[in-house]
Parts: structure tokens; sequence; C-alpha cells
């Protein structure tokens, strides 16, 4: 990093002055979600009362992670317009595309029925607590390396601003998000991402302007681009990065796979009323889109005036953009925007994780006679524990963490099948639903390790994926589907629940 060294100029005091304020002031949004967070449904789905702005920014916001802010741009610095032709139409479609095809259906099974998390509904639906167990142990265990991998980040941000070990960085974002997390749960998590989703947007909005003055003005950008880089004004891109079998999968990986997310899933039981998740889907969307846009192109345009960054150098763009051209507090604050989308991110697959292991597994496996209030103590302390297994990844600093990062959201993608045939097919069967993710689980890590060329171009998710909705048809056409009471509940009954105005709160405190 010798490179990167020399053309970063730290200035810790305004770093770390911002950052201690920053943090005190989520450690306050924190306290004051403590005080409204009384119930286990509080604590995992915010008691379902999330209003539009809380639900847009929480929604972008956890979306938004450190990659964003950093691989990303890199990636557009390297390979030009094509790489933002992916990266944006997949993450502003990320929201839209859940919320069309489960959001409204999801929303309304978890008022009615009592639902908190992604496993209480494929458990409800295709009567199995082998379903339950099985996607809760894949989930904390894909979640668990999606938290270190982000902590990773603050790590290596704040040895290059101040020179301290990376180990420091790992742990202080880890203390200060498991005490949100831990006393105020969702509630926190999703109070805190309206001041990191704001801060994010701000850091986008002044990284792109800052770009364009330093290259000249947008006219001068061009014309230098269409001397020295023409293939990043051109598709595939620079060096052939992105043809279209690549082009295509990234998109759809990104935005239609994000249904078996169980951090984006869990938010559809925390809106309010589907008026509510409507207005905040589309604050999220526009909030994501305009944002993604503006920093990805920032990275475009420093390909102008910003040379030689190769590697893991090229994923400080970004912070070699704002230290160079403003002055070091606005310089301080902005990156503090980019350890915001880390923050977020770790949060809400923080709660999710915990609610996994304390409600999926010890409640409703383990011990179905435990209390609510019981439930609740034990998530506080499991939170602290996932907490601190997060932050141990992050010092270890496993080799390839953003490759990780892909294959845990690849593993949790194949959960796609049993959804959405879950939700439009009265045929599929637990027995299909089984043995679909199953088959299709060993089918993806074994693509995706050993033969990543039998996907023929295209991401091995896409290609296991497919096979996982074939097995599942298949297996579901001669085995027995859901009983009668089942079905009545997840669609005739559902419906005429819709067709009615819901009330404005509904209890969740009982296991369905």
């Amino acid at each position: 990093m010798n490179q990167l060294t020399d053309i970063l100029r730290p200035e810790p005091i305004p770093f770390y002055t911002t950052l201690a304020l920053f943090l005190v002031i989520l450690g306050l949004i924190g306290w004051r979600a403590a005080r409204s967070t009384r119930s286990l449904s509080d604590f995992l789905v915010m008691g379902g009362k999330a209003g539009a702005i809380v639900g847009g920014f929480a929604y972008f916001a956890s979306q938004y992670s450190m990659s964003t802010f950093m691989g990303v741009p890199a990636m557009t610095y390297g390979t030009g317009f094509a790489g933002m032709s992916v990266s944006v139409p997949g993450l502003a479609f990320s929201m839209i595309v859940p919320v069309l095809f489960v959001g409204r259906k999801l929303m309304l099974l978890g008022r009615r029925y009592n639902m908190l998390t992604m496993s209480d509904y494929l458990a409800d639906r295709y009567e199995s607590k082998s379903i339950r167990g099985i996607h809760a142990v894949m989930s904390v265990l894909f979640l668990l390396a999606m938290m270190g991998a982000q902590t990773v980040g603050a790590g290596v941000i704040l040895n290059t601003f101040t020179g301290l070990p990376e180990w420091i960085g790992v742990v202080a974002m880890g203390v200060i998000v498991i005490l949100y997390c831990m006393t105020g749960g969702m509630t926190g998590a999703m109070m805190t991402d309206v001041l990191q989703g704001a801060l994010m947007v701000a850091t986008a909005v002044v990284t792109f302007v800052v770009s364009v003055h330093a290259g000249g003005g947008m006219e001068a950008i061009t014309s230098k681009l269409a001397q020295t880089l023409p293939g990043h004004l051109s598709h595939p891109g620079t060096n052939n990065n992105f043809p279209w079998a690549t082009y295509v999968s990234m998109i759809v990986m990104w935005s239609f796979f994000t249904i078996g997310q169980p951090t984006l899933f869990t938010k559809f039981f925390t809106m309010n009323s589907y008026r509510t998740m409507f207005k905040a889907v589309i604050l999220g969307t526009l909030g994501m889109l305009f944002s993604a846009t503006l920093i990805e192109w920032s990275g475009v345009n420093a390909a102008t005036f910003v040379h030689g960054l190769t590697g893991q150098d090229a994923d400080f763009i970004v912070p070699v953009i704002l230290l160079e051209n403003v002055s070091p507090w606005i310089s301080a604050l902005l990156i503090t925007g980019i350890v915001s989308a880390g923050m977020s991110t770790i949060s809400a697959l923080l709660v999710v994780c915990t609610g996994g292991i304390t409600r999926d597994i010890y409640q409703n496996m383990f011990n179905p006679q435990a209390s609510q209030e019981k439930i609740l103590k034990l998530s506080r302390w499991f939170t602290v524990a996932v907490g601190i297994a997060a932050v141990i990844i992050g010092i270890m600093k496993p080799a390839g963490i953003f490759s990780l990062i892909r294959f845990a959201f690849g593993g949790l993608g194949i959960w796609v099948a049993p959804v959405i045939l879950g939700m439009y097919w009265k045929r599929a069967s637990r027995s299909g639903a089984i043995s679909a993710v199953i088959l299709g689980e060993v089918a993806y890590v074994a693509m995706k390790l050993w033969a990543p060329h039998l996907s023929f171009g295209f991401d091995p998710l896409i290609i296991c994926w497919a096979f996982t909705m074939l097995v599942m048809i298949a297996v579901s056409l001669v085995t027995k589907p859901a009983g009668q009471a089942t079905l009545h509940r997840h669609f005739e009954a559902l419906q005429s629940t819709a067709t009615r105005r819901q009330p404005a709160s509904v209890a969740h405190e009982n296991a369905p």
C-alpha cells in the first residue's frame, strides 16, 4: 500500500473528533430506541410500527455496505460506465423487485399471523420445523460471514487515516453497533439508519461534485476518457470486463435474489401498512438510485485525475478524492459516511441473526413454552455473543472477504425458490422445499468452488437457482402439499384480508 500512502495525507485529529461525535449521536439514538423496546416484537421487527421515512432509510441503508463506497467505485474506476450499468440498476431494483413479488403478502402474513422472521414464514407455509431449522442455521452462518466482512472495512479505514492497528477500528465499530442493537434491537437499528443513510447520501453528492471539479468539468472528463481510456465509455468496458452473460447475471443477482435475504425479508414485517411500505420503498429506491449513481460515477471521473491505483489500493478511490480536494474536517465527516455504510449493514444483520438463534432455533425448536420476556432477554445476550463473533472474524481478516460476501449472498439466494413457489403455487410441498434447498445449496457450493465453468459464463447462483426450482416443482408434484387449513391461511383468507383496511397496529406477541 506504499503508493496509496504517498497519495493520502492522514489528518487523525479531524477524523477522531468527527467519528467520536458521530458515535456519541448514535449512542443517544440507541438509548432513545431502548426506551421504546419493551417486547420481542419491538426487538425483532420494531413492533410493526415503522413509518415511511424510517422504513425508507432503513431499506437502502441496510442494503448499502462498505463495498458500496469502496469496492464498487473502485470497479467503476477501473472499468468505466460499463460497471455502472451493472451495479446501479441492480441496487435500485433490489428494493422494488422484492416488494412487487412478495412484499405486500409478507406484510399481511406478518401482521395477521404474528410472523417475525423469514423462518417463521417458511415453517408456517410448509408445516415444517425441519425447514425452520435448516434455514435458521444456514442464515446464521451466512449472515455472520457478512458481518465480519463489514468490520474489516472499518479497521482498514481507521488504519489508513490514523495509523492505528486495524483491530482497533474493528473493535470500535463492533462495540458501538452491539450496544445500540442489544438495547434497542431493530428499533435501534432502523432509527440509526436514518442518520447513517442521510450521511451516505451527503457523501455521494459531495464526492461527485468534487470529482467533476477535480476533473475539469464533464466535457473535459469525457474528452480525456475518449483519448486515454475509450473502453470506459463503452460496453462491455475496459478489458471486456462485462460480457453479456456477466451483465445479465449481476443485475438479476443483486435485484431478484434479494428476496432470499433475511435482512430485507424482515423489513416487510416492520411496516405499519401497505401504503407506508409503498412510500418507504419509493423513498428508499430514489435515495439508493441517486446516491449509487453519483458515488459510482465519481469513480469513473477519478480515472482522469487519479492514476495508477490497482488492486486493493483502488478501493480507496473515494477517500482519495475527498482528501485531495476538500478540507480535512469535511473529508473526515464524509469518510464517516463510508463507515456508516458498514455500521448500518452490520446492525441489520446482527438483529436478524440474533432472531434466527433465539426465536427460530431456541424457542420454536427446543423450548416452545419459553415466555416472550425470556426470549427478549436471551436476544439481548445473543446480540452481544454474535457481535463478538463478527468482531473476531474482522480481526482475523480472512482472505477474499469480498468474495465471501458474494458467496454468502448466493447461498441465501437459493431460498428464493421455496419463497416464490410458496407464495404463488398451492401445490408446493414440504418435501419439495427441503429437498430443493439442500440439493440447490450443494450444487451452488460445488459450482462456486470447483466447477465455475459449468455456469456458462453466468453467476453460479443463476444456474443453481434454476436447478433448485426444477427440483422443487418435480418433487412437489409427487408429494403431499400443505393441509387445507394452511393453504387457506396463505391464499384465500389472505386475499380477503387484503380487501379490508388493516388496523394501525397488531400484537406480535405469540408464536405462529
